[in-house]
């Protein structure tokens, strides 16, 4: 019973998903199937909550459910972002799939630190294409701010719109 809560624990506070094996590492097991199958209780007990816990290439994570972003997603302040990476972030999306010379281009050489950073976070990916890099968000986007990609974009036009 104890892993269990632990396990949930795990998912609750961690901002990023979590491997099968490192879960195990937390729990102090080395049988993969034992954590998936505590993780498979999990997301039976979650079924009728406003959390879910999914399986994303990057491992578990715990998630409010999609149909609830849009209700719940203006309560996340996103103080942990500076303003830099918060516009770094927001000409990725903008401009998706967004050239990293482009971004560098547009915000300068400190841009290099705001785009390592998002990319830590597992916010932005990036490709390597030619001497550039082809950046992109990621499904961690939508978790973080709470809400989906689409809404995330609307808000960004109007607020730029506002801001001319």
């Amino acid at each position: 019973m104890e892993h269990k809560k632990l396990l949930e624990a795990a998912l609750f506070v961690s901002p990023k998903p979590i491997m099968l094996t490192d879960l195990g590492k937390i729990l102090g097991v080395q049988s993969i199937g034992y954590v998936k199958g505590l993780i498979d209780e999990l997301q039976k007990g979650c079924a009728d909550r406003g959390i879910e816990i999914v399986n994303t290439p990057e491992g578990y994570q715990m998630q409010v459910r999609p149909e609830f972003l849009d209700k719940v997603g203006h309560l996340n302040p996103h103080s942990d972002l500076s303003e830099g990476c918060k516009r770094t972030l927001a000409l990725v999306l903008y401009k998706e799939p967004a050239k990293q010379s482009e971004i560098i281009k547009l915000q300068g050489n400190k841009a290099y630190n705001y785009i390592k950073e998002l990319y830590k976070r597992g916010l932005i990916k990036a490709e390597r294409e030619g001497h550039t890099k082809i950046l992109k968000v990621t499904q961690e986007l939508e978790s973080y701010f709470g809400l989906p990609k689409e809404k995330i974009k609307e808000q960004l036009k109007v607020e730029s719109q506002q801001n001319l």
